[in-house]
């Protein structure tokens, strides 16, 4: 099994960040997280960590509604700087919302790999961390 080390979290709940920060260490993982309330801010982060040749996020974790740029308008403009990415990032959608309207458009998006529910259970997340080889 090889650990994710690197996480992004996009969320506008600064409680839910909390927790998902609380349930790693948990978890007992070495690993890096990069919070952003909204995904303009995520956006311009990645971007940056691009740029200067950082570790980018090995998995995002995004909320769908947040205030200045929501999760839909995030994956939108985050297709433009996939290019540029050394490999693809998996995302999932952890959010409040069950509506099976949200759950449908997810479905458009080759790059969402989950849809979960918040709160989301800490076996859930350690399966996501800890990836196979």
């Amino acid at each position: 099994m090889q650990q994710i080390q690197h996480v992004c979290v996009i969320d506008d709940d600064e409680i839910y960040i909390y927790l998902i920060k609380k349930s790693l260490a948990a978890l007992e993982l070495e690993h890096s997280i990069n919070a952003y309330a909204n995904g303009a801010e995520a956006l311009k982060g990645i971007t940056a960590m691009i740029d200067q040749q950082q570790p980018v996020p090995e998995v995002i974790f995004l909320d769908i509604n947040m205030p200045i740029m929501d999760g839909w308008e995030f994956l939108k403009a985050f297709r433009t700087i996939q290019a540029q990415l050394p490999k693809q990032i998996p995302i999932y959608i952890i959010s409040s919302s069950i509506a099976a309207e949200d759950k449908e458009k997810a479905k458009r998006f080759p790059e969402i790999v989950g849809y979960l529910s918040k709160p989301v259970e800490l076996e859930t997340l350690a399966s996501i961390i800890q990836k196979e080889d």
